[in-house]
């Protein structure tokens, strides 16, 4: 970890990649990603090369990365679906007012996607 080296290595990015984006990448895209961004001959990823990853990640992902954290606190199961049932619990669980119309709003985005 980082208060013990100045770099991270393959099993702290992967744990640096979930603080930061809410979800562990696989591991053949952390051995990528410490391929294009540590530098030649480090034993790991130092500070500014994961900030500039981070960066970069942040860019690709865009929308496409807030609607899977959107998708992915809504699915409280981690079943990797949404389904209206599971809808309906994590609308009460987290908005009483939204889970009285749980089933219109799913219907809506349902239609729009």
């Amino acid at each position: 970890s980082l208060s013990h080296q100045p770099f991270l290595d393959l099993e702290d990015l992967s744990c640096a990649m979930i603080a930061v984006f809410g979800s562990k990448p696989r591991k053949r895209d952390l051995r990528a990603s410490l391929a294009q961004y540590a530098a030649p001959g480090a034993p790991g990823l130092g500070l500014e090369a994961f900030r500039a990853l981070a960066a970069d990640r942040r860019r690709l992902l865009g929308e496409r990365d807030r609607a899977m954290r959107m998708f992915s606190a809504l699915d409280a199961e981690d079943r990797g679906y949404l389904d209206l049932q599971g809808f309906r619990a994590s609308c009460a669980a987290a908005c009483r007012p939204a889970s009285l119309r749980a089933c219109e709003i799913f219907h809506d985005m349902d239609r729009s996607k």
